[in-house]
């Protein structure tokens, strides 16, 4: 049918609400799901399907079956080549899961050479490697260490995606490299549309970490620094670019090194941690030393992690611009450290 013939019945669905006529505007907006569904028109068949539910809650016959009709031909559209790669991933989904997952990605190719993910960068992006190799590399102390390369079906950014984190290490195209991706944006959206596909996407990742597995076998510590628990309160601000600050706000002392050091802070919404990511702080606390000196502290570092913990709260993991002196870290009385102050 033409899109005038659609026009026209759904002005006549709009027609038939408004003069009550509940089942006539059901019936024309089932035939036009089905339609626009076998057309592969999956955004216009899912509108329809929630006008639907809107006319008439009760109409579940034809809510159902054309819900059905919708996943059926989705599931014709998928690519099978891609199917075959991650045939381990889609066996634990269910046919709606499987279809929001494969509809939810966006494809991209990277040229031999090309960075897909940077350390110390942001990412917001999970990606599933369908061609070509990636080599996966770390610097430390100015060394470019290479300790993993990854092939067709393999996930890289696991880490920075369901958690706020930049990257901790880089992944560069060997080759030409093809990826289907998706943004940290859809998993607001599956909360609603599949909400068991998160925990299912994570787990399987979890489970196909070969980075982590690899650094694991070869027994890698990335950190040069010597962290110490400590307990105290922090003032923290944010800064924009010229470095004024934007708000304040207070968290509780965990950890410190002479690279940088961690709080923990509360906050309802994931979203507004997430967006701390790479933005520079700065953080005022007091430490006790071993010569019985209370020093006040005032340093700016940039926020490298965000891992979430019990309830609302946070760990907030922030490096400084430059290390202290390890000294500074040995002089802290670990004993003694209760830092006082005013509120």
């Amino acid at each position: 049918m033409g899109n005038d013939d659609r026009s026209k019945r759904e002005a006549l669905v709009d027609q038939y609400i408004r003069q009550k006529n509940t089942d006539g505007a059901c019936r024309l907006l089932f035939d036009l799901i089905v339609e626009y569904a076998r057309e592969k028109d999956f955004k216009k068949a899912e509108a329809l399907h929630e006008k639907l539910y809107e006319v008439n809650p009760m109409a579940l016959t034809e809510i159902v079956r054309s819900g059905e009709i919708i996943e059926e031909e989705k599931s014709q559209g998928l690519d099978r080549e891609h199917m075959d790669i991650w045939s381990e991933l889609y066996d634990g989904l269910s046919t709606s899961e499987a279809n929001a997952l494969y509809y939810s990605m966006k494809t991209k190719v990277f040229e031999a050479g090309e960075p897909i993910l940077e350390q110390g960068r942001v990412n917001n992006r999970l990606y599933l490697i369908n061609k070509g190799e990636v080599k996966a590399i770390y610097d430390q102390d100015g060394k470019e260490v290479i300790f993993q390369t990854l092939n067709p079906g393999d996930i890289i950014g696991q880490d920075s995606f369901f958690s706020a984190t930049v990257c901790t290490f880089s992944m560069i195209a060997q080759n030409l490299v093809k990826v289907n991706y998706l943004e940290t944006e859809v998993l607001k959206r599956w909360k609603t549309d599949a909400p068991a596909l998160e925990s299912k996407l994570f787990d399987y990742c979890i489970r196909h970490d070969r980075v982590k597995k690899a650094l694991e076998a070869k027994k890698v510590e990335r950190r040069s620094d010597k962290r110490v628990n400590v307990s105290g309160k922090v003032v923290f601000q944010l800064l924009d670019k010229s470095g004024k600050p934007l708000g304040q706000g207070r968290g509780a002392l965990m950890d410190i090194s002479a690279g940088g050091l961690s709080f923990m802070i509360k906050s309802s919404k994931k979203e507004s941690i997430r967006m701390l990511l790479g933005r520079r702080i700065r953080v005022g606390f007091e430490l006790w030393l071993k010569n019985q000196n209370l020093r006040k502290i005032e340093q700016e570092a940039s926020v490298i992690a965000a891992q979430p913990l019990l309830f609302d709260d946070y760990s907030l993991h922030a490096k400084f611009p430059v290390k202290w002196a390890q000294k500074m870290i040995e002089d802290i009385d670990l004993v003694r450290h209760a830092p006082k102050w005013e509120k």
